[in-house]
């Protein structure tokens, strides 16, 4: 409302009265700034219950009328990108798994892994070059053909369809998914049921499609119907690249335009998209699967009333019989006896250097060989090393960035000082990535960062203590979840116009913690039922140490990959934000020269086109790297492959390994 009044008051010189003033901006913004706050707040959603949003700023239009007539335009792209795409799962991650170990699996695997690593804005842009500026064989932008007229004709739905093409596509190919759905089947594969299917004779296409197919279906279902939200959030870069206009094309224009009357209304609407997609996968996940279903789950923190009981019976009794541990009482009964404190400590030629020995080789050498004994681990640590050497030696080892310190447009590999070929103003494009990689390095760390804690501080604590705890933290992660991250994200980008790569990391860590916080409650649901957890329950041990040692310790492959997970969204959802020119230019990124090169006209012909590759080799490789790396590090935490990789093991835990290997002699496999 302020923005809005200081509008008008510049454009009419000052002259305008108080109540006209406020009239004007209401007449806009829906909001009567002469009502209280809470009165204004009500009315405001009474109307937009109502579908009457105020009137917008940029297109002086009331804001219903500007964004209802897009809806369907992205939803029809996002629906059609849906359906391809969860088709091809199907189809890819069921083939892999059929040919689990062989050939066929391993290239597809890799493939798959690639795929997915690439942005979808990155296909966009490769595919509107071939298909739009090369061949012209699809549009290269708009909705449809202007010249034709609307309605339900041939010739008009075709140009429809040629339209969305591209976009479609673009989604498509790049939300797969395709590894996750092969881990399904290759587990239900494995089943009971499946095995007497086989004995009973049924034919191999039925087995595969009613008993292996639909059953690894369902784990996936609800993110099915959450990918249409991402997609809806992705439509705001994608709809850009191929002009095409939905929402998140008029989104994208009334946020640089700072129209926020339109901007609410976006969010609000996207919002409700996601809500409404959520909302369908928790009603139907029953009817496709029986077994689904909440149950009450016992809570592990204290009451305020058990709490206050105990606290007047520490003060009754000094020290309650209840708050004893087993601990407790095995010390005071030694006291009892001697007086004094005595522990039974075998003699041992354990020196601290063997101590230290141990300590590297178990910390540092053994997590080393087996990571090189995965070979997606070991390709994707040589990738991370690369760009980890580039970010800290890099701007040392590489000319400045200067115009005119190279031929104009320099094609690759033509000239070994440029690898990567020239600008159009002569500047080398490779050292210009390489710049670029030690601020994408630190966006990334801090970002990750900030999305750890938070995903670990929320997820772990609401999954343990259960409760009113549990309600009130993932109701806030649930919220979180429900906005469409990548709208909130530009909001603040162009509010907050963050200059730091560090600032940059921890806004782009709002659109990521709360899948991951609500993957690590997941995980802590079922692991504090186990029964090393109830035992150490049982035996009084604080909270803090349960957590830090009987959680955390099994947490560790899941924060691994999520970790990743987040530096790869976060390296992603930078450079889309840098390449529409959302963020400030403040910073070298490699989303900065993918902005230059369309502008500077990359897309126009074969000699420019190695601009914009140059930037997308870079993000490519990354992504890649971040994918394999994240895939093998799930081997890290396995006791028996750590112990089998360890040049030396204590005592005790050669011993638990023995055990473990006597009750069974499955683990061979690992």
């Amino acid at each position: 409302m302020d923005y809005i009044a200081a509008q008008i008051r510049q454009r009419s010189g000052g002259s305008v009265s108080t109540a006209r003033l406020n009239q004007m901006v209401e007449m806009y913004s829906n909001v009567n700034p002469s009502k209280p706050m809470w009165e204004a707040y009500v009315d405001y959603i009474v109307s937009v219950a109502q579908l009457d949003f105020g009137r917008s700023i940029f297109y002086s239009d009331p804001v219903w009328d500007v964004l209802g007539p897009a809806i369907p335009w992205t939803m029809f792209v996002s629906l059609f990108a849906l359906v391809i795409g969860t088709l091809m799962v199907f189809l890819i991650g069921g083939f892999l798994a059929v040919h689990e170990g062989d050939s066929w699996d391993v290239v597809g695997s890799y493939f798959v892994i690639f795929s997915d690593a690439v942005p979808y804005y990155v296909v966009g842009l490769v595919l509107l070059f071939v298909f739009g500026f090369g061949t012209e064989f699809f549009p290269n932008g708009g909705r449809y053909d202007n010249s034709l007229t609307p309605g339900f004709n041939i010739a008009f739905m075709a140009s429809v369809l040629r339209h969305a093409a591209l976009p479609i596509m673009s989604f498509a190919l790049t939300s797969w998914g395709g590894l996750e759905f092969r881990a399904h089947c290759t587990r239900i594969i494995g089943e009971d049921y499946v095995d007497v299917a086989e004995l009973r004779g049924l034919p191999d296409s039925r087995i595969q499609l009613r008993y292996i197919g639909w059953n690894s279906m369902l784990p996936m279902y609800t993110g099915l119907m959450a990918g249409l939200a991402s997609l809806f959030g992705g439509s705001v870069i994608m709809e850009q690249i191929f002009r095409y206009r939905g929402m998140g094309f008029y989104f994208y224009e009334a946020t640089m335009a700072r129209d926020y009357t339109t901007v609410m209304a976006a969010v609000i609407l996207f919002t409700v998209v996601t809500v409404i997609g959520l909302l369908i996968a928790d009603f139907t996940y029953g009817f496709i699967d029986p077994r689904a279903g909440h149950t009450q789950r016992e809570s592990y923190s204290r009451s305020y009333r058990e709490q206050f009981q105990r606290f007047v019976n520490r003060l009754r009794n000094g020290r309650s019989e209840e708050s004893e541990t087993i601990d407790d009482r095995i010390q005071d009964n030694r006291i009892s006896k001697s007086g004094a404190m005595s522990f039974d400590v075998e003699q041992s030629d354990f020196s601290r250097g063997d101590y230290v020995r141990e300590r590297i080789d178990q910390s540092v050498l053994t997590p080393f060989r087996i990571i090189w004994t995965s070979p997606r681990a070991r390709v994707g640590a040589i990738i991370l090393a690369i760009f980890g050497f580039m970010g800290l030696f890099g701007p040392y080892l590489v000319r400045p960035v200067d115009p005119m310190q190279g031929p104009i447009l320099l094609q690759p590999l033509e000239n070994v000082a440029y690898p990567l070929g020239t600008d159009d103003i002569g500047r080398d494009l490779f050292a210009q990535q390489v710049r670029a990689t030690r601020p994408m390095l630190v966006m990334m760390l801090s970002g990750a960062a900030v999305t750890l804690g938070l995903a670990i501080l929320l997820g772990v604590t609401a999954g343990y203590l259960g409760g009113l705890i549990d309600k009130v933290l993932m109701t806030v992660t649930d919220v979180m979840m429900n906005i469409p991250g990548l709208a909130l994200v530009i909001v603040l980008a162009v509010i907050l116009s963050p200059k730091s790569p560090v600032f940059v990391g921890v806004i782009l860590a709002v659109d990521n913690w709360p899948r991951l916080a609500r993957q690590l409650r997941s995980q802590v649901l079922t692991i504090r039922g186990e029964a090393h957890v109830e035992a150490s329950r049982v035996l009084g041990l604080p909270t803090k140490s349960i957590l830090s040692k009987n959680v955390m310790s099994r947490l560790m492959p899941m924060l691994t990959m999520g970790t990743v997970g987040s530096m790869r969204n976060i390296l992603m959802e930078s450079v889309g934000l840098y390449f529409l020119g959302i963020l400030p230019f403040t910073t070298n990124n490699w989303g900065i020269v993918l902005n230059i090169a369309r502008n500077g006209g990359a897309l126009s012909g074969v000699d420019r086109f190695h601009w914009l590759l140059a930037p997308i080799l870079f993000i490519v490789t990354m992504t890649y790297g971040l994918q394999l790396f994240a895939q093998g590090t799930d081997r890290l935490f396995n006791p028996r492959l750590r112990a089998r990789h360890a040049a030396t093991v204590s005592t005790d835990e050669t011993e638990e390994d023995r055990g473990d290997r006597g009750g069974s002699s499955a683990s061979a496999a690992d």
